[in-house]
C-alpha cells in the first residue's frame, strides 16, 4: 500500500484502460492516486504525449532517459518499472545493469550518450545548465525539436520521481538493485568538460531552442492562459516548436492548478513559489509572486515566502504545508511516510495531501523546464529573493545532496565567519562579540529609520532577539553584517507600520503648498569637506535625515544610506516606484534645504 489511501477504480477508467492497452499493466503510481481522479487522468495526459510515443527522440531513448534518471535519484519504484519496459522494447539485461549502474557502460551511440548525459545534468544540475550545454548537443546533431523533447522528458522523468518518493506505491516489479556511487558517477559523467559558469563569462541567453509564434485565436489553449493570466508567460511561448507536448502539458496544468475544491488557488501558488524557491528557479519565483499579487495577497508576504516561508505571516498549518513541501521538492530521498503523518496532524486530509504532492511534483517539471530552455523572465526578479539566492559559481560548494538533487552556496570572505560558526554551535560568548562589533551599526540604522533614540533601543533588543533565534538558519549567502541589517530594517518597518507614523504619501501629495515643500535652496559651496571634518558631516547628515517626516526619512535611509534598488524599496514599502521615486526627491530636497544653512554660514564666515 501506498502512504496514502487508495480508492478501487473501474477497469474501464480512461487512464487504466489506455495504460493497460499501451504497457500490458496500470502502475501502481496511478493507482496511488486515485483519491482524486482528476489527478490520474492529468498524469496519464502527460504520460501519453512526452513518454508512450516516439517523437524527435526514440520511445526507447525516453525510457533510457527515464531509467539513468531514477537510478540517479534512488528512486526504487522507478527503476523497476523502467528496466521492465525498456526489456519490453528490446533492452538486453546487459544494457539495463549498465544503465542502473553507470550509463557510459551500457553501449550506447555516441548521439544517445550526449543526450543521457545532457538529461542527467539538466535533472541534478539545472541550475547550472546554459547555452553551452545547448550548443554541445547541435554539435552532435540535435535539432531543436529533439532538444526541447529532451528537456521535455526530464522534467516529466522528475514530475514522475517526486510523485514515486512522496506517495510510496507499492513496486510493480521485483526492484532492482541501486548502487548508490551512481549518483556520483552520473554527475562526474554530466559535469566533465563542462564549461565553467563564471559570472564574468558572457554567454548566450535564452530561450536556447527556436519558438514560432502562436496567437490565442489559432492556438486554442492559449485563449485559456490568457483568461487565467491576462497575458502568455514567456514559459509556454518557448515551447511552442512542439503545440503537441504544450498542449497536453497545459491540460495537465489545468487539472492540477486551477480546480479549488480541496486545496485553494492560494495554497498551490504558495507550494509553488517556495518549492521554486528552494529549487533557484528566479524565472517561477518571479511568476509565482505576482500571480499571487492578482489573487490579492500583499507584495510583502510573497516576497517573504521566496525568501524564507518561515518568517512569513501565514497559519501555522500552512507554514507545516510549505515545510513538507520544500523537503519533497528538494531532498526528496529523505521524506518518509512520517512527513504524511504528521501533515495530517495539522489537520489535512488524505486528499488535500495528495494534492499538494502532485502540485509540488508539477512544479518540479516546470522548473525543470524553463531551467533547461532558458526561459527569460516575464516580470523583473524579486530582489530580496535574489539578493539571498543561493550563487552557483566555480568558488561554490556542495551544500546538501539527496534525491539526485544538489544546492550550491557561493562562498563568501567574512570576518565574523568564525564567530558565527561558532554562535552556531550554542556559543553564546561568540554572539556577544559579533553584537559588540556590529552594535553602533545596528543602533544607527535603526535610530535613521524610527527618528526616535527610545524607540531605537527598544527596537535594538528586538532586532538582537530575532539574531539569536534565526542565527541557525544563517547560511553565509550574504556578509554576517548585511544579515543583521535586513533585520534590523524588518524591525523598523515592522514597528512604523504598527504604528501610525507611516503617513499617505497621497495625502501630502494633495498639499500642494504645505510645509513639506523646500523653501530654502540655496547653492553649496564646492568640497565642503574642506570645512568640516568627515565626522561633522555625517552627524550633521544624520541630524538632517533625523529631522525629515517619518514616510520620506525611510525612503532616504533606504535608497540612499543602505543603497536598496528603487523596486525593491517600493516591495518593502507597499508603495509604487513612482511613489518611492517622488517621496526620494522630496526627501532629498528636504534635506539639502536642512543642510544648506551650516555649509554656507560655515563658508561665509571663512570667507569675511
Amino acid at each position: 500500500m501506498s502512504f496514502l489511501r487508495e480508492v478501487q477504480m473501474e477497469d474501464t477508467f480512461g487512464p487504466f484502460a489506455a495504460f493497460q492497452q499501451t504497457l500490458g499493466f496500470v502502475p501502481n503510481l496511478l493507482s496511488a492516486q486515485t483519491l482524486l481522479p482528476h489527478l490520474v487522468e492529468a498524469q496519464a495526459k502527460l504520460e501519453g504525449a512526452v513518454r508512450l510515443r516516439d517523437g524527435a527522440i526514440p520511445r526507447i531513448q525516453k525510457e533510457r532517459i527515464f531509467l539513468s534518471i531514477a537510478a540517479d535519484r534512488q528512486d526504487a519504484y522507478c527503476a523497476a518499472m523502467e528496466s521492465k519496459v525498456l526489456s519490453s522494447l528490446g533492452a538486453s539485461d546487459g544494457e539495463i545493469a549498465g544503465l542502473l549502474k553507470d550509463h557510459r557502460d551500457a553501449k550506447l551511440s555516441k548521439l544517445d550518450l550526449a543526450s543521457l548525459e545532457f538529461c542527467l545534468k539538466l535533472s541534478s544540475h539545472a541550475p547550472s545548465v546554459c547555452s553551452d550545454d545547448i550548443e554541445a548537443l547541435r554539435a552532435c546533431g540535435f535539432t531543436d525539436e529533439a532538444i526541447l523533447e529532451a528537456v521535455v522528458v526530464t522534467a516529466f522523468a522528475i514530475y514522475r520521481s517526486t510523485l514515486s518518493l512522496g506517495l510510496g506505491p507499492a513496486p510493480d516489479f521485483e526492484p532492482r538493485r541501486l548502487d548508490s556511487s551512481k549518483c556520483d558517477a552520473a554527475r562526474k559523467a554530466a559535469t566533465h568538460g563542462a564549461p565553467s559558469h563564471d559570472h564574468g563569462v558572457a554567454r548566450k541567453k535564452g530561450p536556447y531552442v527556436s519558438a514560432p509564434y502562436l496567437s490565442p485565436k489559432t492556438f486554442a489553449p492559449f485563449a485559456n492562459v490568457q483568461k487565467s493570466h491576462g497575458f502568455i508567460p514567456n514559459f509556454f511561448r518557448s515551447q511552442t516548436l512542439r503545440p503537441d507536448l504544450l498542449e497536453a502539458e497545459l491540460e495537465a496544468a489545468g487539472r492540477i492548478l486551477l480546480a479549488e475544491d480541496v486545496l485553494t488557488r492560494v495554497q498551490k501558488e504558495c507550494i509553488l513559489l517556495a518549492v521554486s524557491a528552494a529549487n533557484l528557479n528566479s524565472y517561477c519565483v518571479a511568476m509565482h509572486c505576482n500571480l499571487l499579487r492578482g489573487l490579492g495577497m500583499p507584495s510583502e508576504k510573497g516576497d517573504q515566502i521566496a525568501v524564507d516561508h518561515n518568517e512569513a505571516d501565514l497559519p501555522e498549518p500552512d507554514r507545516a504545508m510549505l515545510d513538507f513541501a520544500v523537503k519533497l521538492g528538494t531532498r526528496s530521498s529523505e521524506f518518509s511516510r512520517e512527513d504524511v503523518v504528521k501533515l495530517q496532524t495539522h489537520g489535512f486530509s488524505e486528499e488535500q495531501i495528495l494534492e499538494c504532492e502532485v502540485v509540488i511534483a508539477f512544479n518540479n517539471f516546470a522548473n525543470t523546464l524553463q531551467m533547461g530552455l532558458g526561459i527569460e523572465p516575464d516580470f523583473e526578479p524579486i530582489s530580496a529573493f535574489e539578493e539571498n539566492k543561493v550563487h552557483l559559481s566555480g568558488a561554490g560548494q556542495a551544500l546538501g545532496k539527496s534525491g539526485g538533487e544538489m544546492h550550491f552556496v557561493y562562498t563568501l570572505e567574512d570576518a565574523d565567519a568564525g564567530l558565527v560558526s561558532e554562535a552556531q554551535g550554542g556559543k553564546l560568548e561568540a554572539f556577544e562579540e559579533l553584537v559588540r562589533r556590529h552594535g553602533e551599526l545596528i543602533y544607527r540604522t535603526l535610530t535613521a529609520i524610527l527618528g526616535n533614540p527610545a524607540d531605537a533601543q527598544d527596537a535594538m533588543q528586538d532586532t538582537l532577539l530575532n539574531a539569536f533565534k534565526h542565527i541557525g538558519g544563517f547560511q553565509g549567502r550574504s556578509k554576517f553584517s548585511t544579515w543583521l541589517v535586513s533585520i534590523a530594517r524588518n524591525t523598523a518597518l515592522h514597528r512604523l507600520r504598527r504604528g501610525k507614523h507611516f503617513e499617505s504619501l497621497d495625502e501630502e501629495d494633495c498639499d500642494e503648498n504645505g510645509d513639506i515643500r523646500p523653501r530654502q535652496i540655496r547653492a553649496w559651496q564646492d568640497n565642503p569637506e574642506e570645512q568640516h571634518s568627515k565626522l561633522e558631516i555625517r552627524s550633521l547628515v544624520e541630524r538632517g535625515v533625523l529631522a525629515l517626516p517619518a514616510s520620506y526619512r525611510v525612503v532616504v535611509m533606504l535608497r540612499d544610506i543602505q543603497q536598496l534598488p528603487a523596486d525593491e524599496v517600493a516591495r518593502q514599502l507597499g508603495l509604487s516606484v513612482p511613489a518611492v521615486k517622488t517621496r526620494l526627491l522630496r526627501g532629498r530636497l528636504m534635506l539639502r534645504e536642512w543642510l544648506s544653512p551650516h555649509f554656507t554660514a560655515s563658508v561665509k564666515g571663512i570667507a569675511q
